[in-house]
């Protein structure tokens, strides 16, 4: 099929893996891998998210492949510090478009970018003054809309994520906030709230509440532990999440640093778990997209990249991949007043607010003890009563 033969050829062309073809696309890595071996029906509406994914029109999946006049094409080319083998005339007028794209026309977007990001930073602040705004945090279900250019975002999706100095290591998989809940100490709210969906009072399910309380890793308790016994997970498990959400991350405001990373945030702060990258079906629940954000991020990150590479040609200073790595994510988390937060309900950004201002006014947030009694909740054999 020369449809699937020109995706391939792009892909080769890229150095695109089928993960990154996934995330650019957002169509599920196993279907990528299904189309790519002919086993998943290429509809035109995939075809269109591919050709997105590759930033192409779908045309040129569509036609045919090198003309004999320019299929003898073939050589090596040295860019960006990389040496790369020519196999079509094709391949080599991408990448001339690639130069040109990168040495011309991508720094005036970047400076473009952080003009128009210093521009809205400094409105937001003003305004900050003049007007109190605030956003429902009580209603779950309550689709977020969020305009970064206008009211003072604050979203966090790793650790390594900053705003004005401050180290936004607020998600669920953050370690560095050990605390305890009913007595026993959790080194992730990741674990804890895990721990929710394995609560029947069964052998299997204390079982696995075992192996959680263990990983000090949130990511790993996810992808080793819950991945792994997704079939034992609760029948009614949806009905209770974000309450127990609520209380797992109540519970971790205990924590004095945690607490404290909370009350240091602006108090009409909009908390927000940036769910932009990420394609997993909860991604619109617990977060929101902002896609112009991150590409222009990525703009900004790649304009980066290119001017650190030029230096290190020129002999001004030696390669450290550390050090690239570190001024990438510094000048990306500059990038804060762009684009309109949507597409999600943000339930953690709403948990972690209520939690915070809860803090603020010596309080307790509320949250449903009512429905948590009516789960039958265990945790390591108690029943929770809350």
């Amino acid at each position: 099929m020369k449809e699937i033969d020109n995706i391939k050829r792009y892909m080769d062309e890229a150095h695109m893996s089928q993960k990154e073809l996934s995330n650019k696309s957002g169509i599920a890595h196993e279907t990528i891998s299904k189309i790519l071996n002919e086993k998943y029906p290429l509809s035109h509406k995939l075809l269109v998210k591919i050709a997105n994914g590759f930033n192409i029109p779908i045309s040129e999946l569509m036609e045919e492949n090198e003309t004999p006049i320019t299929a003898g094409v073939q050589g090596y080319v040295e860019y960006d510090n990389e040496i790369i083998k020519i196999k079509s005339f094709r391949q080599l007028q991408k990448l001339v478009q690639q130069i040109e794209y990168e040495t011309s026309i991508l720094p005036k977007q970047v400076k473009e970018i952080k003009a128009l990001n210093e521009k809205n930073r400094k409105l937001i602040k003003k305004s900050i003054n003049e007007n109190n705004y605030e956003f429902n945090v009580n209603d779950f279900e309550i689709i977020q809309t969020h305009d970064a250019t206008k009211v003072d975002c604050w979203a966090f999706k790793t650790a390594s994520d900053t705003k004005d100095g401050i180290v936004l290591d607020l998600g669920n998989q953050c370690s560095g906030y050990p605390f305890s809940l009913h007595g026993h100490m959790f080194y992730t709210s990741e674990s804890a709230y895990l721990c929710g969906q394995f609560s029947n009072n069964t052998e299997e399910h204390n079982r696995i509440q075992n192996q959680l309380i263990y990983e000090k890793n949130g990511y790993t308790a996810k992808k080793r532990v819950k991945n792994t016994n997704k079939a034992s997970i609760r029948a009614d498990w949806d009905s209770f999440r974000a309450e127990w959400m609520l209380y797992v991350i109540w519970a971790k405001c205990q924590n004095n640093d945690f607490a404290e990373k909370l009350k240091s945030l602006p108090p009409n702060a909009i908390i927000i778990e940036n769910s932009t990258t990420v394609y997993e079906g909860t991604s619109s629940i617990w977060g929101c997209k902002n896609k112009e954000l991150e590409e222009a991020r990525d703009k900004v990150e790649r304009h980066t990249t290119l001017q650190y590479m030029k230096k290190v040609q020129n002999g001004k200073i030696k390669m450290n991949s550390q050090e690239l790595n570190a001024l990438i994510q510094s000048e990306r988390n500059k990038i804060q007043y762009i684009g309109t937060y949507s597409d999600g309900k943000n339930y953690m950004g709403k948990i972690l607010k209520r939690c915070q201002l809860a803090l603020l006014n010596n309080t307790e947030p509320r949250i449903n003890y009512d429905l948590l009694r009516t789960k039958q909740i265990y945790l390591f054999g108690e029943l929770l009563s809350f």
